[in-house]
């Protein structure tokens, strides 16, 4: 076992919304909606299980989590990680609430080295022709509502779907400036233009989706393009989880349990206790974590004893993301608001 002292100077943040998107791996509870077939003993587990394997794609933001032998045997066992769930009715549909406890989850992808996502979500440049009405030439008023219908279907299948799997679309305003690239007798010019406008918000990654083919004639599955996909057209959901994989690849942490550190954690800022308590938080809910202790408080930075699995660049990796801390770069002139790390052998 290494021992290393690991030191971070941080200002302390306490805000109202202590956990926004990038807060995600840090949730103390983690709350999935389901659809259940009935309220009966059988119809609720099986809502569980559905909400626990919709959890680890989401916590995991890799496609293939569920069928991991440890993910497997956790599902069946899925109501040891529930803290509470509850039941309401919407129209007629039947919905349940199931409340995850958030260290334990976090713990059991840590402990089995599978991917644990830190919390940044990816964005993506999304345009849905069928939204224009620069797009919208029809000569029936039929044809128009069932494009509207199904572009607001594929819309709402979107965003659920991005919600699940972590990734943020951005659509673009088709103002004068995006409409300029548009060249209505050039179908295959799609490419081009995203190519072009992805730039203008600043994205490198954008996909495409289609509720038409190339003749106009309605599909019955939207298909979606990506340079993710080779600039192949491939079904909505398929393409949201291909672009989930790869683009979430440099926001997981894959722990390897076997690997242990000590090291030594200063943290500054701590002025009152409530911000001590914030602190203490942040330890508590650090999914590498084993044990801590304080070491010494002096001068409003409490220093901490810490015990870790895994690698100090990957503690450094969930610390520098959490919404509890905000850094600034040194700057001369501004030392409260400076913080900076560094480590020793």
């Amino acid at each position: 076992m290494k021992k290393i002292c690991f030191i971070f100077l941080f200002l302390i943040s306490i805000s109202p919304s202590l956990y926004g998107e990038e807060g995600y791996a840090f949730k103390e509870l983690y709350e999935i909606e389901v659809e259940l077939n009935g309220t009966d003993r059988d119809s609720i587990n099986e809502g569980m299980k559905l909400a626990f394997k919709d959890l680890m794609l989401g916590l995991s933001s890799n496609s293939e989590i569920n069928t991991y032998p440890a993910i497997v045997r956790a599902v069946r066992d899925s109501e040891k990680y529930i803290s509470e769930y509850r039941l309401s009715s919407e129209e007629e549909n039947i919905l349940a609430v199931f409340s995850f406890n958030g260290e334990e989850v976090r713990k059991l992808l840590s402990d089995n080295s599978l991917p644990l996502w830190i919390g940044i979500k990816p964005k993506v440049l999304l345009f849905l022709p069928c939204k224009s009405d620069a797009f919208l030439m029809i000569d029936h008023q039929e044809i128009l509502v069932k494009r509207q219908e199904m572009c607001s279907e594929i819309k709402s299948t979107l965003s659920k779907r991005g919600l699940i799997r972590n990734i943020v679309f951005i659509e673009p305003v088709l103002d004068l400036i995006d409409l300029k690239y548009i060249n209505l007798y050039e179908p295959r010019s799609d490419q081009e233009f995203l190519n072009k406008i992805s730039l203008r918000y600043g994205l490198k990654d954008w996909m495409i989706c289609y509720i038409q083919n190339e003749h106009g004639i309605f599909i019955s599955e939207s298909l979606c393009l990506s340079p993710a996909s080779g600039f192949k057209k491939i079904s909505l959901n398929s393409m949201v989880d291909l672009l989930a994989d790869e683009l979430s690849k440099d926001f997981q942490l894959n722990i390897d349990p076997s690997i242990r550190n000590e090291l030594k954690m200063s943290v500054s800022g701590v002025k009152e206790y409530k911000h001590f308590l914030s602190v203490e938080k942040i330890i508590e809910s650090n999914a590498l974590v084993d044990s801590y202790s304080i070491n010494s408080i002096s001068n409003h930075t409490v220093t901490y004893l810490l015990s870790i699995r895994g690698q100090i660049s990957d503690l450094e990796k969930l610390m520098n993301v959490n919404p509890l801390l905000l850094g600034q770069p040194i700057k001369k002139g501004e030392a409260d608001l400076e913080y900076s790390f560094k480590v020793e052998k």
